[in-house]
């Protein structure tokens, strides 16, 4: 074989291997990305869940103290329990939040506020360290 033929034939084999290593990052970025954003919306989810029965739980003692302020008979520990279950919920809601925020892939540098990947050492803006 021509000495020019085979130094091409091994450029082609070098670009078709760059190219296989590129498409397999891509695929197993997207891939996470796809998971994280699956995360996320679940996550979301369940935020969305908990803040609807805190809402019903504010609805609820709400009803309870009207009807105190009306002279109807009600359970002592009627707004206690419905309090107690708001702090549950309210530390629920607290998890899952910084569940949330540490699927995010993006941070803010604590001295000049530029976004950055979370897997960044140093700000590129900045220089300082994350």
């Amino acid at each position: 074989m021509d000495n020019n033929v085979s130094m091409i034939l091994e450029k082609i084999k070098v670009v078709a291997e760059q190219t296989r290593t590129a498409t397999v990052r891509a695929a197993d970025r997207a891939g996470r990305k796809a998971n994280e954003m699956a995360q996320a919306t679940r996550l979301n989810l369940q935020i969305f869940d908990r803040n609807t029965e805190c809402e019903v739980l504010y609805k609820e003692i709400g009803k309870v103290i009207y009807d105190i302020h009306q002279g109807a008979e009600t359970k002592e520990d009627a707004i206690e329990d419905k309090l107690l279950a708001l702090d549950a919920l309210h530390a629920e809601l607290d998890a899952l939040r910084t569940e949330l925020g540490s699927l995010k892939t993006v941070c803010n540098c604590p001295h000049c506020g530029r976004q950055c990947s979370r897997e960044d050492a140093y700000c590129a803006g900045c220089g300082n360290p994350l």
